[in-house]
C-alpha cells in the first residue's frame, strides 16, 4: 500500500519445532514523519527575543530619521536602514519560518507598499552614503506615501496579548494541498485564529497563512469574495476553494481595489 514500509500480517516462524507468532504492524509514512511535523504553519514561527529586540531598535531609529527627528551616527543609521529593509523584504520573499510573524507585527501592509518600501530604503541608504540630498528627500517622500511611518508604528506597538479588533480577510492552505485554499474573515488576531483552526481540525501538517488583507469591512468582503469565487467552492457550507493561490489573489486584489475596501488606501 502507498506510504507503507511493510504490511500488517501475522508471521509464523518455525524455530526448533516451536511455532512463534509475531505481529508486524504497518508503519505508515505519516507515522514515520510524526516527529518531523512542524509545530506551526510555515512562516508562523515566533521571533527570537534577540531578533525582536534588534528589529524594534532598528525600526525606531529609521522611523525617527524618516520623520526628521533625532540625531544619528552614520554607520549605525546605515546598518539600521539595511536591517529594516530586510524586515520588509522578509514579507516579500516569504521564504523564512517567521515571515508571517513579521507581517503580523507590521499589521499586514499592502504588498504593493512593501515592494516600494524595500526599494526606497535601498535608495535612501545610497543617498545618505553619497550625500545626495535631493535623492534622499525624494526617497523619504515616497516612503511616507507608502505608509512607512504607520507600518513602523504598527510594529513598535504590537503586543500578541492585546486583543484589538480589526477587519481581515485571510487565505490559508496546507503544504500538502497548496491549491485547496481556505478563505475566510476574522476581526481578531489572525495567528490566533489559525491556531484555533489547526487545533479544531487536528491535522498533522498545520494550515499556514498564505496572505492576509486588512480591509474596511471583513464581513462584506468575505461574502462578496466568496460569490466571486463560487465556481471554485468545494462545498457551499464550507470556506474551501480549489483554485491556484496566485489566481485567487488576483481576483481578491482586483475586487478590493475596485470596491475601495483596502484599509491602507493609496496616497498620492
Amino acid at each position: 500500500m502507498d506510504g507503507e514500509f511493510y504490511t500488517e500480517r501475522v508471521v509464523d516462524i518455525f524455530m526448533g519445532g516451536i511455532i512463534k507468532t509475531y505481529n508486524l504492524r504497518a508503519i505508515t509514512s505519516e507515522e514515520m514523519n510524526m516527529n518531523k511535523a512542524p509545530k506551526w504553519g510555515f512562516g508562523m514561527a515566533p521571533l527570537k527575543s534577540e531578533t525582536e529586540a534588534k528589529n524594534r531598535k532598528a525600526v525606531l531609529s529609521v522611523k525617527h530619521f524618516v520623520e526628521g527627528t533625532g540625531t544619528f551616527e552614520l554607520e549605525s543609521l546605515l546598518e539600521n536602514i539595511s536591517w529594516v529593509k530586510g524586515i520588509f523584504n522578509r514579507v516579500v520573499k516569504q521564504d523564512q519560518w517567521d515571515w508571517f510573524t513579521v507581517n503580523m507585527y507590521l499589521d499586514y501592509p499592502r504588498y504593493s507598499d512593501i515592494r516600494v518600501i524595500v526599494s526606497e530604503l535601498a535608495t535612501l541608504r545610497n543617498a545618505i552614503k553619497k550625500k545626495d540630498n535631493a535623492l534622499g528627500v525624494g526617497s523619504i517622500r515616497r516612503l511616507k506615501n507608502k505608509h512607512f511611518i504607520e507600518y513602523c508604528d504598527n510594529y513598535l506597538n504590537f503586543d500578541i496579548h492585546n486583543e484589538t479588533e480589526a477587519d481581515y480577510l485571510y487565505i490559508l492552505s496546507r503544504r500538502e494541498e497548496k491549491d485547496i485554499l481556505k478563505i475566510g474573515m476574522t476581526t481578531r488576531n489572525v495567528q490566533k485564529r489559525v491556531n484555533e483552526i489547526n487545533s479544531a481540525t487536528g491535522v498533522l501538517y498545520p494550515y499556514s497563512a498564505r496572505k492576509v488583507f486588512k480591509v474596511i469591512n471583513c464581513k462584506k468582503v468575505e461574502k462578496e469574495v466568496h460569490e466571486l469565487l463560487s465556481e471554485y467552492r468545494i462545498r457551499p457550507d464550507r470556506e474551501f476553494f480549489k483554485i491556484g493561490y496566485k489566481e485567487a489573489c488576483t481576483v481578491i486584489e482586483d475586487y478590493l481595489e475596485k470596491t475601495k475596501q483596502y484599509y491602507y488606501s493609496e496616497l498620492l
